[in-house]
């Protein structure tokens, strides 16, 4: 049925275009949101083009936020957007969405070199391209990391399937070698370049009567060797904060391996269940900790593990099913717990695990294919495809509106402390001053222990002409965090412009102490402000 279609990939990459230019579109006259803030917007780094910052220091570093996320190749290229065209949205969405698009045609090309079909592999692209469940790492931009990590590891993947096949190691694994690197310094999840470049190989060795060779076991080494010293370098030269993973938060979940594992398998279902029916997206995702694992949840991980393991048994008469399941739980392995991280399931985590499950579907069509049934199976996928679009592009509605994505995030998260903040910043933007200290508020209410609700509340306030609140509650952002370096950049600014520039001499001093590296006790800053 797509055979006519699909006569050359320069007819795929135009049919993948028209079709994610459809399901797309709306997101690009969207603004910068959540990080975005910090990764571009107020990134003096990526600002100033300083390019050997942007490989030594952390994601946020140059917008003075902590942080342990170390993505050098994506602030490189926010930095050069930056530099040519300046810092306007729709040439971020525009890149991230021309990434999206060139993994697609990777993922054809690759499932192609794999041994199936060019209707099978065309399916599972578009599949790829248009699922719902990829607007979050396509349509935010600070998720740029997902889509462009995503067409190093393909690269690699599909130099590594060209090089087994056909026997000619050197000229195809050095540049799987090089790619691999580049998604290593993309992402850090990328890591798992290593256990799927094995599970591809077991693929495509199960249905040859030849062994691997010594040359290809020596680069699957040197793959092994590249994730060590770059994890070596990731817990070392590029670790950020005093922190094992990948967030500062100590609690049940970060502090507990078993319960992060558990964890894991009690969400687990929640990939399939969005994958299958993806009517609900949403950003902020519980922060709930599991301690029980005997439950309909971890049941379902639980099998599906157990259908992998036989599939290992069965790889010669299933070897689709053992590719698929195995690409899902290897793509997996960085969000499993095994190191602390900051949330316990994001859609756009499963941007690349998500290619296991498409295997599976085309995996399917193959089959039926050989029972001449293919015909069917593409019928009964025309309105799925097309619901796709329509969940898609209803989807980046929502993310190029503020307002309408904020209050999209209450539905399914009203303790989201970080939504009621950023809704009360846009009512702020907009002069609705009242709406806006309401929402604050709400932020504060749900859990003080967080800064930026009182500095915002205090910026409404000096535009309302009212220092002595907006002290207060500059005041209440610096008892949380004496260190929030916006507040106290704030507070300078106030005590120079009513004529107290020895106060404001003393904060500035404390604000160069902080930015090498010394900390303000609270106590400092309490004398300071209660002093006449």
């Amino acid at each position: 049925m797509w055979s006519k279609l699909i006569q050359s990939n320069l007819a795929i990459l135009a049919i993948l275009f028209v079709a994610v230019s459809i399901s797309y579109f709306p997101v690009l006259k969207g603004p910068f949101l959540f990080d975005d803030e910090f990764f571009i917007q107020k990134n003096e780094v990526v600002r100033g083009f300083d390019v050997k910052k942007i490989y030594t220091t952390g994601v946020t570093q140059g917008a003075n936020v902590s942080g342990n996320f170390y993505r050098p190749n994506q602030q490189f290229v926010f930095a050069v957007l930056t530099k040519l065209f300046g810092q306007k949205p729709f040439v971020f969405h525009a890149f991230s969405i021309f990434c999206h698009t060139l993994g697609a045609f990777l993922l054809f090309l690759l499932l192609t070199e794999l041994g199936f079909s060019r209707d099978g592999s065309f399916i599972g692209a578009l599949l790829f391209l248009l699922h719902p469940i990829q607007t979050e790492a396509v349509s935010y931009i600070s998720g740029l990391a997902d889509p462009l990590s995503g067409i190093f590891l393909l690269s690699g993947l599909l130099f590594l399937t060209k090089g087994v096949k056909e026997n000619s190691v050197l000229k195809f694994m050095v540049p799987a070698s090089v790619f691999f690197v580049v998604a290593l310094f993309t992402k850090e999840s990328m890591v798992v370049f290593l256990p799927l470049a094995v599970i591809v190989s077991v693929f495509l060795f199960s249905s040859q009567t030849s062994k691997p060779t010594t040359t290809e076991w020596i680069f699957l080494i040197i793959f092994l060797g590249l994730d060590i010293v770059y994890l070596i370098l990731k817990f070392t030269v590029f670790k950020f904060e005093d922190v094992a993973g990948l967030t500062s938060e100590k609690n049940l979940y970060t502090e507990n391996l078993q319960i992060r594992i558990i964890t894991f398998f009690n969400i687990l279902p929640e990939y399939f269940k969005m994958f299958l029916f993806p009517k609900q997206l949403n950003y902020e995702k519980p922060y709930t900790a599991y301690t029980e694992l005997l439950n309909m949840r971890s049941f379902i991980s639980f099998f599906a593990l157990a259908v992998l393991v036989v599939s290992v048994y069965k790889l010669k008469k299933q070897p689709t099913l053992f590719l698929g399941l195995a690409w899902f739980f290897a793509a997996l392995m960085p969000y499993t717990g095994l190191i602390p991280l900051n949330s316990m399931f994001l859609e756009h985590w499963i941007y690349i695990p998500v290619i296991g499950l498409i295997i599976l579907v085309v995996g399917l069509y193959e089959f039926l294919k050989k029972k001449n049934a293919a015909r069917y199976f593409s019928i009964a996928l025309i309105p799925v495809l097309l619901l796709f679009v329509y969940r898609t592009n209803a989807r980046n509605k929502e993310w190029a509106d503020i307002e309408k994505f904020y209050l999209n995030e209450l539905k399914y998260s009203q303790d989201a402390i970080r939504i009621y903040n950023n809704l009360g910043m846009y009512y702020a933007d907009k002069k609705q001053f009242s709406k806006a200290i309401s929402y604050y508020k709400k932020a504060i209410q749900k859990w003080d222990n967080f800064p930026q609700p009182h500095h915002n509340i205090a910026n409404i306030y000096l535009d309302m002409n009212r220092p002595e609140d907006a002290l207060n509650e500059l005041y209440n952002a610096l008892r949380i965090d004496p260190n929030f370096l916006y507040s106290l950049d704030k507070l300078q600014l106030i005590y120079a412009a009513y004529g107290r520039e020895d106060k404001a001499q003393v904060i500035r001093s404390w604000i160069g102490q902080i930015q090498q590296g010394r900390k303000i006790e609270f106590a400092q800053i309490d004398a300071l402000m209660r002093a006449q």
